[in-house]
């Protein structure tokens, strides 16, 4: 069981100290279709944000490039639209203007960040273009680094394009997949899952161990 702590942290940027919920252990029974886990606390976990400037305390020690590189950020009309936006949206574009992204953060903070807005039609469909993107931009690679792993997320991806309604995208991407030959152990089970909740019309979240 999740159990809350307060837990103490500093603003990478201007040294504000302040608290945040967060936990000490939790459990995870299960996840979505799309990856959403399903557990013992809220998921995605919290971020340590700095209610000033709202930056991400998980960098830790800044260099003096990657401060000055912070403050440009907070600074930019781009943050302060983001403001609206959910904190793991924020996150990627911090560690994008810091440098410390990789493909693999890129979209598994995307990702994160359609659980934050699922429920919100107009939101989550942005976030899901903008996921969708990433992985597209960056398939090469993840695939030649983890192609189990990139055979997995790219079914979290279709799941996530079908709940925003874009079934046409979401088959296509399917398509793709299979097209690859990649056969890891219960994906051919997700992609006919997902496939029959494209063909039904339903944009509804679906768990991986509940047949709907």
């Amino acid at each position: 069981m999740g159990m809350p702590v307060e837990v103490k942290a500093t603003c990478p940027v201007d040294g504000t100290h302040f608290t945040y919920v967060s936990t000490s252990s939790y459990s995870i029974f299960g996840r979505a279709l799309d990856g959403w886990p399903r557990g013992s606390w809220m998921f995605p976990l919290a971020l340590p944000e700095c209610p000033q400037c709202r930056i991400a305390a998980v960098f830790g020690a800044l260099t003096p490039e990657e401060a000055r590189r912070a403050r440009t950020l907070v600074e930019s009309e781009a943050w302060r639209v983001a403001a609206d936006d959910t904190s793991y949206w924020r996150l990627n574009l911090a560690e994008a203007a810091l440098g410390r992204t990789n493909a693999w953060t890129r979209v598994d903070r995307l990702l994160s960040a359609t659980w934050q807005t699922y429920g919100d039609r107009a939101r989550y469909a942005r976030y899901v273009r903008a996921l969708s993107e990433a992985l597209d931009a960056d398939s090469d690679p993840l695939r030649a680094e983890n192609a189990e792993a990139w055979a997995v997320f790219q079914t979290f991806v279709a799941n996530a394009e079908r709940q925003a309604g874009d079934f046409k995208g979401a088959a296509a991407r399917l398509d793709r997949l299979e097209a690859t030959g990649l056969r890891p152990e219960g994906v051919p089970e997700l992609i006919a899952r997902t496939r029959q909740l494209i063909a039904d019309g339903n944009r509804q979240r679906a768990d991986l161990d509940r047949h709907d």
